[in-house]
């Protein structure tokens, strides 16, 4: 579901089409992240470049305070 939306915002235009994406990304890490670790909401960023290869860099990083299911009896 990630990647169709992702494809869309690429598609939809060039010019600013990497603070869409990032956005859709930082998204999708948060609810994935957000499955395993209590995340701190405001610590999220993701980036895209382009190198001169054409390649992608993507960068995705958050600071999280536990690990979920750790720690709880039952």
């Amino acid at each position: 579901m990630g990647l169709e939306r992702i494809k869309k915002v690429l598609l939809k235009d060039k010019t600013g089409a990497r603070e869409d994406v990032s956005a859709v990304l930082k998204s999708d890490a948060y609810d994935l992240l957000d499955n395993y670790f209590e995340v701190e909401p405001h610590s999220l960023s993701a980036s895209v470049e382009v190198d001169e290869f054409g390649y992608y860099e993507v960068k995705i990083a958050a600071r999280a305070y536990r690990v979920r299911g750790f720690g709880r009896s039952g």
